[in-house]
């Protein structure tokens, strides 16, 4: 649609629904400071004070290193007894001298020793308090430990230990601070750079910005830009989903690829409607549909055949010519389903046949592997698809339209330079094949080529004035290239042909809508949605229309709610629609108040992920559900119960 559609990056920062209005400007607003260096730099000093609470959290699954190489004095039965100091002043003295040659082998770049003298110190404060009581010293005490634990991890990140280094930043986290930002940021740098486990390094970056959030909350309400840069840059968020996608979406392609073969899925009854009227041959088709008779009357037909086929090649070759005639028929009444089952029927009784393809009458082979290249295109069985459309052409060389799908297939494919081929191929046989220039076209403008779109939709409308798709197409071009009023023309053009198309309708709105007339723009999506109730595009667009239209005072969440409704019904009519799951699941977070509802759109992506049959078409999904994901297991490693900021 345009800028003003929901952005992923909205999705980047959680809140509850009161500051869902100053999420984007957080976003904003940190993309235009510089980089943090806390979240890739490593220190280049020491800790001179801990800032640690004595919060408690569950122990960590690594090993803690606080009793590493500790000294005790035990007695018989081996059990640790602490030296009874009483003089503080004694225990602070001996701890800095500790602490003071710590930094002194640091700054000397002996790192391994130096995290030796900081373990020698948290040992003495081991062996000589009880810091574990609930004295003003304890507390203390415990910011001291937390400051030598921490400048011991920080050595041992030094001394290429990073195991060791973790351990030290999960004891402080889980056992004395949750909200420790410079143990967290290590982690997070060391999970990337060490481990290269993204994921982990993915959750601490979401936790580091939650805690942010909590931080600057009252900025945050009042719509104010935070005192202080955030901890982690957008840049490096969406740095780590894209290191995560590739590899999650290779194991869960292979999941639907097996789904799929075993259960072919067809896109909606509106999807394979609209892309049979895409060619010139439509109104053709459905004309023969119409004079070979109704469902019933063929399949009386196809009873008396098969009483007396046997293993006669011209009973065989008639039964396969009407089964195609029934698939067209069923494709006539938009049973797009049992249109593929009697087709692949008629195909497989004659595939291997050549003697019964032989003798089927006229042009019925030609077209029997035409349509049966047609129906193994909607179940995404391309290389089947493309080997009828190629036995076809060996039969029909010349036949621009077989040309123009097997392109189709192609670019489904991601064969572009095959599909280009197929296209010109188709031209220099038929130079006027306006189906050529209309899918040419579209294929440049998945390649961002819109000046040979635009070319290749002028002179299809030039031969064709009436071609709807042609001056909607040419009207989106138009549109990205800030050109409206030209946009406008197209648009108005379109409907005079048909001004009962719900897609015309819908681009209307959608001009509206990049001049920010909103409700303009709701009002003809409106009207496309009641001219074709099965038509997803308009409901994601109402949605979004009603989310950018500035809210009444209190009606914030009535409107959130209603846009909801709108993509779960865009949803429910599609349930291969991508972008609605997108647009859902970032409005459901965004509006997300406890943990349960973030796992619910978890769930919700995981739903349009099984929908989803290219590769191209989960990795947005996919970078929606790690991040979503990663939030959750981010706030519950901060310990919180929700992503509310009240």
């Amino acid at each position: 649609m345009s800028s003003r559609t929901i952005s992923k990056n909205t999705q980047l920062i959680v809140a509850g629904l009161a500051a869902a209005a100053t999420i984007s400007l957080v976003v904003v607003y940190y993309a235009s400071l510089k980089p943090a260096t806390s979240s890739s730099k490593k220190e280049n000093k020491l800790d001179e004070d801990g800032d640690g609470s004595t919060t408690t959290n569950e122990k960590s699954t690594l090993v803690s290193t606080k009793d590493r190489n500790v000294k005790t004095t035990t007695g018989p039965d081996d059990t640790p007894k602490k030296s009874n100091v009483t003089d503080e002043k004694e225990l602070h003295s001996k701890i800095e001298e500790l602490d003071k040659k710590g930094k002194a082998l640091f700054k000397n770049k002996k790192y391994l020793e130096a995290a030796t003298t900081f373990t020698e110190a948290l040992d003495y404060i081991e062996t000589h308090t009880d810091h574990d009581s609930n004295t003003s010293e304890a507390s203390s005490l415990n910011k001291q430990i937390v400051t030598l634990i921490n400048n011991r991890s920080a050595m041992y990140e030094k001394g290429d230990l990073p195991e060791l280094a973790v351990e030290d930043c999960n004891k402080i986290l889980e056992v004395y601070d949750v909200t420790h930002s410079k143990a967290r940021q290590r982690k997070l740098r060391i999970l990337e750079n060490k481990f290269q486990d993204y994921y982990q390094a993915l959750v601490e970056c979401c936790a580091l910005q939650l805690q942010y959030m909590q931080q600057h909350r009252d900025q945050l309400r009042m719509g104010l830009p935070p005192s202080s840069p955030p901890p982690v840059q957008q840049e490096k968020l969406e740095e780590l989903v894209q290191k995560l996608v590739p590899e999650q979406v290779d194991i869960y392609y292979k999941k639907i690829q097996q789904s799929q073969k075993d259960t072919p899925r067809l896109p909606s009854d509106y999807t394979l409607s609209q892309l049979l009227k895409s060619y010139t041959g439509y109104n053709a088709w459905m004309a023969i549909a119409a004079c070979d008779g109704t469902v019933p009357t063929l399949k009386m037909q196809m009873e008396k055949l098969e009483n007396g086929s046997g293993d006669d090649p011209v009973a065989i070759a008639d039964i396969a010519s009407l089964l195609m005639k029934l698939g067209r028929r069923h494709v006539f009444d938009g049973d797009y389903a049992l249109a593929r089952e009697v087709i692949l029927k008629g195909f497989e009784m004659v595939k291997n046949d050549e003697k019964v393809q032989s003798v089927m009458k006229g042009d019925d082979y030609a077209r029997l592997l035409e349509w049966a290249g047609m129906v193994k295109h909607w179940a995404y069985e391309l290389d089947a698809a493309i080997d009828c459309y190629r036995k076809c052409a060996e039969l029909e060389p010349i036949n621009a339209e077989v040309m123009v799908k097997q392109a189709g297939v192609a670019m489904d494919a991601s064969k572009h330079e095959e599909a280009l081929e197929l296209f010109d191929r188709a031209l220099t046989v038929q130079p006027d094949a306006v189906d050529a220039l209309l899918h040419r076209a579209n294929l440049r403008m998945l390649q961002a080529d819109l000046n040979a779109a635009k070319a290749d939709l002028e002179r299809c409308i030039e031969l064709r004035p009436d071609c709807v798709m042609a001056r909607l197409r040419l009207a989106a071009v138009l549109t990205s290239t800030n050109d409206p009023d030209g946009a406008k023309k197209q648009l108005e053009a379109a409907a005079r042909v048909d001004p009962d198309s719900s897609d015309v309708l819908s681009y209307q709105g959608e001009l509206y809508f990049t001049q920010n007339e909103f409700g303009k723009a709701k009002e003809q999506f409106e009207k496309a949605m009641n001219l074709e109730p099965k038509n997803p595009t308009p409901y994601v667009n109402t949605a979004l229309a009603v989310l950018n239209t500035p809210p009444e005072p209190g009606k914030q969440l009535e409107m959130a709610n209603e846009a909801c409704s709108l993509l779960e019904k865009a949803i429910e009519v599609d349930p291969q629609f991508q972008t609605a799951y997108v647009q859902l699941g970032q409005l459901k977070l965004g509006m997300a108040t406890d943990l349960d509802t973030a796992r619910q759109v978890v769930d919700l992506y995981d739903n349009g992920l099984s929908t989803c049959r290219t590769k191209e078409e989960m990795k947005d999904l996919m970078g929606m559900k790690l991040l979503t994901q990663a939030q959750v297991d981010g706030a519950t490693a901060m310990k919180m119960e929700s992503f509310s900021t009240q």
